[in-house]
């Protein structure tokens, strides 16, 4: 995987993390202050893999991680769209 895609990926899923906990506050309760959150797709083990490596590489000493499992991502969010173009 290039780099360019794992950012992509990432990208995607963490932005998808984030409208999760807009419509599930009470998940980011539980996240300890400075922690490094850890994205771990389960239909994706290639970049599972890769984000677990960097998170080990890249945390400070004492700092919690959190390993969020994501099981499955949609297509995408959106449900109706039109445009009007005027």
């Amino acid at each position: 995987m290039t780099r360019e895609e794992l950012f992509k990926k990432n990208q995607q899923l963490s932005t998808e993390f984030e409208l999760y906990l807009l419509e599930h506050p009470e998940i980011e309760e539980k996240i300890p202050d400075n922690a490094m959150i850890v994205l771990v797709p389960d239909y994706d083990k290639e970049l599972a893999e890769k984000n677990t490596e960097l998170a080990e590489a890249n945390k400070e000493l004492g700092q919690p991680i959190v390993y969020v499992r994501v099981e499955r991502l949609r297509a995408s969010r959106i449900e109706g769209l039109s445009l009007r173009v005027a």
